[in-house]
């Protein structure tokens, strides 16, 4: 899916997603990251199953207001322990598919928020 582009493009922005990598600017990230207004980094885990409460602290280490967490082809509800890891930190926390999570994540970016998009990328098996 080819996302709309703007001459005056955020760096940040992704440009790009189709189904098993994300695109920012011109880069694609073929494995699990984050991304945020100030810079985007790799993040471990590869599945849904693996998150655990030190992949949501490495998210909030970034300072977000809210976090948009790509669960892969479909959105994943997120356990309830982990919510709590955001929501006790003040930040908001929103899972839904990759997809809807980049387009989300260019708006509220474009909007100038303090937004965290984080997706689950399974690295392919060789």
């Amino acid at each position: 899916m080819q996302l709309s582009r703007d001459l005056d493009l955020h760096p940040a922005a992704i440009t790009g997603i189709d189904g098993v990598r994300v695109r920012i600017g011109d880069r694609w990230l073929e494995r699990s990251f984050w991304v945020c207004p100030t810079g985007h980094g790799e993040w471990a885990p590869q599945s849904f199953a693996e998150l655990a409460t030190g992949h949501i602290h490495e998210l909030l280490a970034q300072q977000p207001e809210l976090i948009l967490l790509g669960t892969g082809e479909r959105s994943l509800w997120l356990s309830p322990a982990l919510q709590a890891c955001a929501l006790q930190r003040r930040c908001g926390i929103e899972c839904m598919a990759n997809a809807a999570a980049a387009r989300t994540f260019n708006v509220l970016l474009g909007e100038g928020r303090a937004v965290l998009a984080a997706f689950l990328i399974r690295r392919p098996q060789t």
